[in-house]
Formats: structure tokens, C-alpha cells, sequence
């Protein structure tokens, strides 16, 4: 009979079809490595007693790798929408240089990730990197909030940027009219590919 000729003897077929059934469910979990969004939204308040200036971006890409904790996010400028057409204008072309700079990037990692102990309550987590923007680097560690929900996790977040950090000037005239420090939200809910 040769070498392997009792083989179909030691596995019986229902537990040939039973692995393959396990197999086939754990397929799915591999495939959860990395988590997107393409409409994520991030806001922000650069308000002064003088002046209301907020704007929201809801075209936010974000990735994150369920496996290292690994994030990062990336939004064009020129998606921030605002309640007047002129702010929105001065945004782009005076502060920002969207032509020149049309990008906003983070990348950084999320401190003692585990994708098994998030729930639907939310926990917080350390998360450091670099935020890239206005064509200057700088570090950012913060807070952020992770939870699930179903096979979706929600990623919320706040801190404060200061423009002089990213070499944004704001002219002299409408110097009290801008925030020098600006309140930023993010939300993500980033789902499996």
C-alpha cells in the first residue's frame, strides 16, 4: 500500500470538513489587518472674540494597521468647508498656500493597542507621531478613544494646533481676529477591507 496509505484512516472525512470549516471562518480575521476610511471628518475652531472661524473636512482618508497600532491619516486642505465663501478663500490662499501645501498628514502609533480589548464602551489609548502640515513636521502625542462598533472601530480625538509651529502667518490686520491656537476634532470610523 506505500508510505501513506492509511492516511484516509486517520482522518475521517467530517473532520477533514470540519477544519476546513474553522479555516474558513478564521480567513475573515486575517483579512482585518488594516482598517480604512475614506469619510472620515476632522473640524477645527481657530475662533477668536472677534470672529467665528470653524470648518469641518468630511473627505478625511484614514488606515490603520489592527495588527502593530500603526495609524495614519491624510485630508487635503481645499476639503475644508466653511460658513462663509471669502473665510474659505483666505483659508486656502493666505494661511494655508493649499496649492503649495495641498496636504495634511499623520502617521504614529497607538501605545498598548490590542485589538481584543476594545468594546463598545471605548478606552483610551496614548498615540504619538507627526503631524505633517503646511510643509512643516512636528511631533503630536495625544489621547485618542477607540471603541467598536459591530466590525467598526471609532477613532475620536482633540487637540490643539498653534500656526507659529507650522509657520502659518496670519496678517497683522486680522492678527486678533484668528486664533494663535487652534482647537482640532477628529472622528474616524475606520472599517475592515
Amino acid at each position: 500500500m506505500g508510505r501513506f496509505g492509511h492516511a484516509r484512516e486517520l482522518i475521517p472525512v467530517k473532520h477533514v470538513f470540519a477544519i476546513l470549516f474553522l479555516l474558513s471562518l478564521s480567513i475573515p480575521v486575517l483579512g482585518q489587518e488594516r482598517l480604512r476610511t475614506a469619510e472620515g471628518m476632522i473640524s477645527f475652531d481657530a475662533s477668536s472674540p472677534l470672529e467665528d472661524i470653524v470648518a469641518k473636512n468630511d473627505k478625511v482618508n484614514g488606515i490603520l494597521d489592527a495588527q502593530t497600532g500603526e495609524i495614519a491619516v491624510v485630508l487635503l486642505i481645499k476639503d475644508f468647508q466653511f460658513r462663509k465663501k471669502l473665510m474659505q478663500e483666505h483659508f486656502n490662499e493666505n494661511y494655508m498656500e493649499s496649492e503649495r501645501y495641498p496636504k495634511a498628514i499623520f502617521s504614529g502609533t497607538i501605545s498598548g493597542w490590542s485589538l481584543d480589548n476594545l468594546d463598545n464602551e471605548g478606552k483610551d489609548f496614548r498615540l504619538s507621531g507627526e503631524l505633517t502640515m503646511h510643509g512643516v513636521s512636528q511631533p503630536l502625542e495625544e489621547t485618542i478613544q477607540l471603541k467598536r462598533n459591530g466590525r467598526d472601530i471609532l477613532c475620536t480625538m482633540a487637540f490643539i494646533v498653534r500656526t507659529e509651529d507650522h509657520k502659518i502667518k496670519v496678517p497683522r490686520v486680522l492678527f486678533k481676529k484668528v486664533a494663535k491656537e487652534v482647537n482640532v476634532r477628529v472622528e474616524l470610523e475606520l472599517s475592515p477591507e
